[in-house]
């Protein structure tokens, strides 16, 4: 099992026992050096500090005993946030009826890699994007890169 499998495995351990979801790990740097970055959310999709601080705890603890990354590494927990990446089917399943942006890795509307649209549902191994008068099926792995987007709403006067 590598590095990252074993980070997952721990976090996924932890982040159940507290009802909570573990949304991706995200691994950067170079060995000795590296950034082990864990996102949690709760079942609404909200995480508070406290429990972020107990997750990057015991998660820290976990990784002392396992040892399972040569070198030194920092240890960053926190929620995925108002606009998180979406990489797993699940992921968009879970972002049903929010806006996004996909860029997709051949240009499936016009001559644009990008597609801004809402996620309507998952069917198989594609996503449905409703855009303003049109759904558009973008296949996962034609998906380069893809994130929520936050809208604020517009103060009333």
């Amino acid at each position: 099992m590598g590095a990252l499998e074993e980070v997952a495995d721990l976090a996924e351990a932890v982040t159940r026992r507290r009802n909570l979801t573990l949304w991706d790990i995200e691994m950067a740097g170079q060995p000795g050096r590296q950034i082990v970055r864990v996102f949690v959310e709760g079942s609404d999709g909200r995480v508070d500090l406290d429990t972020v601080a107990e997750v990057s705890e015991e998660i820290s603890r976990g990784l002392d005993l396992r040892d399972p990354i040569a070198g030194r590494y920092t240890l960053e927990v926190s929620s995925p946030g108002l606009e998180r990446s979406l990489k797993r089917p699940e992921h968009f399943a879970a972002s049903v009826g929010r806006a996004v942006v996909v860029k997709t890795t051949e240009k499936l509307r016009g001559d644009s890699h990008r597609i801004e649209g809402t996620i309507a549902g998952v069917e198989g191994a594609a996503v449905e994007l409703e855009l303003e008068e049109e759904v558009v099926i973008v296949p996962f792995d034609q998906i380069k890169s893809a994130r929520t987007v936050f809208e604020w709403e517009k103060a009333s006067k």
